[in-house]
């Protein structure tokens, strides 16, 4: 029984988001005219490793000492790549440690205009798909003329049960000068104006942060 472990992970390494974040603080400002600047000050642990955690968890079983050898090089490569990758392409990563026992720490910086990209994503993807997953997404949508930021954490069944009960402990904001249709923020500007729009982030059932903003208007 011991033996069907690596298999069963190897075989979900194709995951997207391979590095799932903890202790993060991701900030978004972005104006009615779709400018914007995304920063993200992360924490991030190898889903990888949170599967063989699950894994022995479920069957009762610690991981075989040789298996977690080979989880925790895979790790510190995979980590590797993935930042290089990106300063090859994308150059978001602005600072990067790996902290050993498949955990890191990254700091990212985005700026754009989403009126003009229509979409945007801060999850940073190697070639093959694996990368540190950002929960921070924003679309334009040109009937409507309004923006929608958003931040999926609540997980659904198949995310629970690969990883267990995983603690995020992060938190979103989001500073606009325009006008908010909507948002479920935990807290808001004073007036309307002076300040951010935050939500606090604990685990997987933490509904998915969202908030619509108005290009239109005042």
């Amino acid at each position: 029984m011991k033996k069907l472990l690596l298999p069963i992970l190897i075989a979900t390494l194709g995951l997207t988001g391979c590095y799932l974040p903890q202790n993060f603080d991701n900030q978004v400002q972005v104006s009615r005219t779709g400018q914007y600047q995304v920063d993200v000050d992360t924490d991030v642990i190898s889903g990888y490793l949170l599967m063989a955690q699950q894994e022995s968890v479920k069957r009762k079983q610690p991981i075989p000492a040789k298996d977690l050898q080979k989880v925790v090089a895979n790790c510190e490569k995979e980590f590797n790549e993935i930042v290089a990758k990106d300063a090859q392409k994308n150059k978001n990563i602005i600072s990067s440690k790996y902290l050993g026992e498949c955990k890191g720490h990254l700091t990212l910086k985005y700026t754009g205009n989403i009126i003009q990209e229509k979409s945007f994503n801060a999850t940073t993807k190697s070639s093959d798909d694996k990368g540190f997953y950002i929960p921070v997404e924003m679309k334009y949508d040109a009937k409507t003329k309004q923006i929608t930021v958003k931040s999926d954490t609540k997980a659904d069944k198949s995310a629970k049960d690969m990883y267990g009960d995983f603690v995020y402990n992060g938190k979103l904001s989001v500073k606009t000068d325009g006008k908010v249709i909507s948002s479920n923020a935990d807290s808001k500007p004073y007036w309307g104006l002076i300040g951010s729009y935050k939500w606090d982030i604990k685990d997987f059932n933490t509904p998915n942060g969202k908030i619509v903003i108005s290009t239109t208007g005042i």
